[in-house]
């Protein structure tokens, strides 16, 4: 008995320390996810922490699966977990907990409670706050594109011909609706509608009704013509999260807030701060295709919280991960006619129907099926991509006896790269193709294409094969083709490119080729080509040597520089010259292109002389475009580009001084103060605008960047109050002490001289060389000879209080 009594053990508190076993009732700092969320009263004793009021703490934390779960959880007492405490940079495996349901450390020196959530309670935190685009900042506006191209030869040997069209783009446009026209008139035949429909996307899901031509996404065979009727589908328009539903989703949970990383091969190409929970990781910047990734966690000290690899695939031709992708079409196919302003209507309906969907991170599948009264077809398909190979396969099966397939196929490897493809569709009866008002599937189709390339002697070589029975005789009996020529249908060609030179400004490369066609016609080409890029002058020269199957070769040399602007001036101006001469002919080249805030002209001519046969021919081709819009309350001109919405910037102020247009930082045009300026953007798309001056100087004007939210056939406006200044520096001094805190005045303007008598006034003024006359000071005059000036500035120096000449003779300022 007295040994067994030796060595009992005493859990019990020693004689007089029994409070400090009590449980203690103090108010804590409540933290989830490393953040402070609030306070609530706890119980404490060595080994649990027991809320007073779960109910108020549940309430401080983030939304829940199962609330009544984690309640439950949190109206228990909870084991401290004092040992997790963070307490040195060095310490791991610290600060964050991962539970079952809920759990919870508590540092006592602080009287801080952190809380945890198991994963599975928690819900998926999206990569984007909102997948679509917000709503159009405009909400009534038209835009009417033109762009017309002209286009002519004059040749010593055959007919001059020329001809012009006009083309024009017209929408009236109601926020994210709008009525779309699309038309062309030409110097031959009548003007003529290629579309006119109304249209609406919005919020992934778009309409179009009217004359239209369908968009299509899925189909490799099935056609999507013209057609008088409705469209409805899925759309990506209107999302702001295209990039990111291209890839795998990638979650991850964290315990508390800190940091990921994602890594590709040791590399890293994501990172960013995230919050605690559930995350769903943004992989919009992720490069495309399929491959391993290492991603890691660590919290807000850098201390590792988790790390795990998963296979990534990223494809814009796979459906997005979750969600069906669809198309609905209905109506009668049109067809164009040379009398007609409208297409004609074919007699037949015309249906057809889309469906794809991802069924794993990177394989997708899809099904496409159309009808008309006298054919139906089917096709079905699916794309999968791994990390060194893609694989595109797809079937067709028609009513009428039409069968076919295609196959897309690329093996990437560390020798060489293949790819190969090949298209072939078979019976289909021509009677009936004939016959029928519309054919879905018109003919037999057949082609086929091998490309392989490697690296090897320091550059790149590449075998192309390609077949096909693309070959088709042209109904027009002008129309003259070389049979030997025209009915090659098995082409194959061997390149080989090499470079010679890389400097700061001169590159050099060699490139050899060649090619047969037919297994007859035969051309070797031997080509070394010299280039020199400078600021604004790019130059080079060219080398060519071809050789056919019957020995004659002809060298050629060529020469081309070329100029551009590059901010020199508002307009975006660039000029090319080239030139090529060999042993019977020469050519001469030019083409020029000047953009600026009214719309673009561009211009091409070409001189070939052949001496042999006595040819001369002169071709000269060119276009200009430009857009008329309104908003409703403004109405402008113009643009650098043709694009179906636009912002007009209304600069009040600065008459005719230059300012840069800043989209998203980059410039996007320019505009002219004192006057309304176009700035054309493409549409469904969210930009922060913002001002730059162009030319030397001072401004005032707001410092602010706006944000707007295009649709097609939108149109913004934005104004601002811009002021041209002219800063006036000088010192104010009495003698040798500088006069502090003292108010100077010109005209209107003042300022206040600093500790050092330093004042600077700015006045709003057209910029001009001035000098400032004798300053007036009280009833004495102070001259002020020594004055330095430009456009926008003048220093007139020190005016000295002590020189000033007052209207008692002799006196000064500084004897007063």
């Amino acid at each position: 008995m007295c040994a067994a009594a030796a060595f009992t053990l005493e859990t019990s508190a020693p004689a007089g320390f029994e409070d400090l076993t009590e449980p203690e009732s103090l108010v804590a700092d409540i933290y989830f996810g490393g953040r402070p969320v609030g306070t609530a009263q706890i119980s404490v004793d060595l080994h649990t922490v027991q809320f007073s009021h779960p109910e108020a703490v549940f309430k401080l934390l983030p939304e829940t699966l199962q609330p009544d779960a984690v309640l439950s959880a949190l109206s228990e007492a909870q084991p401290r977990n004092s040992n997790k405490v963070c307490r040195l940079k060095s310490q791991l495996d610290c600060g964050y907990l991962v539970p079952e349901s809920v759990g919870l450390i508590y540092d006592d020196s602080r009287f801080r409670v952190d809380i945890f959530i198991a994963p599975s309670l928690l819900p998926q935190q999206s990569a984007i706050a909102s997948p679509y685009l917000p709503d159009a900042t405009s909400e009534f506006s038209f835009i009417q594109n033109l762009t017309g191209t002209w286009s002519g030869v004059d040749s010593n040997l055959g007919p001059t011909s020329q001809s012009a069209s006009l083309f024009g783009t017209s929408i009236l446009s109601f926020g994210e609706s709008g009525l779309h026209s699309q038309w062309s008139a030409t110097d031959e035949g009548n003007p003529f509608i290629h579309e006119l429909h109304w249209t609406r996307d919005y919020q992934g899901k778009a309409y179009s009704i009217g004359l239209l031509q369908p968009e299509s996404y899925f189909s490799s065979f099935i056609p999507s013509p013209y057609i008088y009727g409705v469209e409805y589908r899925s759309s990506n328009n209107s999302r702001a999260d295209n990039f990111y539903r291209e890839g795998t989703p990638l979650e991850i949970n964290m315990p508390t807030r800190g940091r990921v990383e994602i890594h590709r091969d040791n590399r890293l190409i994501y990172s960013s701060l995230v919050e605690a929970g559930n995350q769903l990781l943004d992989t919009s910047n992720l490069p495309g295709g399929a491959y391993e990734v290492e991603i890691l966690t660590f919290d807000e000290g850098g201390r590792p919280l988790n790390r795990f690899t998963q296979f990534f695939a990223k494809d814009a031709l796979l459906p997005p991960s979750g969600e069906w992708s669809w198309e609905l079409l209905a109506g009668k196919p049109a067809s164009s006619t040379e009398e007609d302003t409208l297409p004609d209507r074919a007699d037949t309906y015309y249906l057809k129907g889309s469906l794809a969907r991802r069924v794993s991170d990177n394989a997708g599948v899809f099904t496409t099926a159309a009808s008309t009264d006298h054919e139906q077809v089917l096709e079905v398909g699916t794309r999968w991509i791994q990390e060194n190979f893609e694989l595109s396969p797809s079937a067709i099966y028609g009513s009428t006896g039409s069968r076919g397939y295609r196959v897309l196929a690329q093996l990437h490897t560390p020798y060489f790269d293949l790819g190969a493809s090949e298209t072939r569709i078979t019976g289909t009866p021509e009677d009936s193709v004939a016959a029928a008002p519309y054919s879905i599937l018109n003919r037999d189709t057949f082609n086929r294409s091998l490309t392989l390339s490697s690296q090897m002697f320091g550059g790149r070589a590449a075998i192309r094969h390609s077949e096909s029975n693309r070959q088709q005789s042209l109904d027009s009996a002008g129309v003259i083709l070389d049979d030997d020529v025209g009915s090659a249908d098995k082409l194959t060609t061997f390149e080989f490119q090499r470079s010679m030179l890389r400097s700061r400004f001169w590159y050099g490369d060699f490139s050899f080729s060649h090619s047969i066609a037919e297994g007859e016609q035969q051309l070797t080409a031997l080509t070394f080509q010299f280039r020199y890029r400078g600021e604004r002058w790019s130059s080079g020269s060219t080398l060519r040597y071809d050789r056919d199957e019957s020995g004659n070769g002809v060298a050629r040399a060529g020469l081309n520089s070329s100029w551009n602007d590059r901010d020199l001036w508002a307009y975006d101006v660039s000029q090319q010259f080239s030139a090529e001469a060999a042993e019977d002919d020469y050519y001469l080249g030019s083409q020029t292109r000047v953009a600026g805030r009214r719309g673009y002209l561009t211009s091409t001519l070409a001189h070939r002389n052949n001496r042999d046969s006595d040819l001369r021919t002169t071709n000269y081709l060119g276009s200009f475009s430009t857009s008329l819009m309104t908003s409703g309350d403004a109405f402008s001109w113009g643009g650098e580009r043709t694009l179906n919405s636009a912002v007009i910037v209304d600069i009040n102020g600065s008459e005719g001084q230059d300012f840069e247009i800043l989209v998203d930082g980059t410039r996007r045009g320019y505009a002219k103060g004192g006057s309304q300026s176009v700035i054309s953007l493409p549409s469904f798309r969210t930009y922060e605008l913002s001002l730059r001056p162009l030319a030397d100087g001072f401004y005032d004007y707001r410092e602010s960047r706006e944000t707007i939210t295009l649709y097609p056939g939108n149109v913004a406006t934005t104004d601002y109050q811009v002021q041209t200044l002219i800063v006036v520096l000088g010192r104010l001094v009495n003698g040798d002490t500088p006069l502090r805190n003292t108010r100077i005045s010109i005209g209107e303007y003042s300022a206040v001289t600093d500790d050092y008598g330093v004042f600077q006034i700015e006045i709003h003024g057209t910029p001009q060389t001035l000098r400032v006359p004798p300053v007036q000071w009280g009833d004495c005059r102070v001259d002020i000879p020594e004055q330095s000036a430009a456009d926008d500035w003048i220093n007139i120096g020190i005016v000295d209080l002590a020189k000033a000449q007052c209207p008692i003779k002799g006196a000064s300022y500084a004897r007063q």
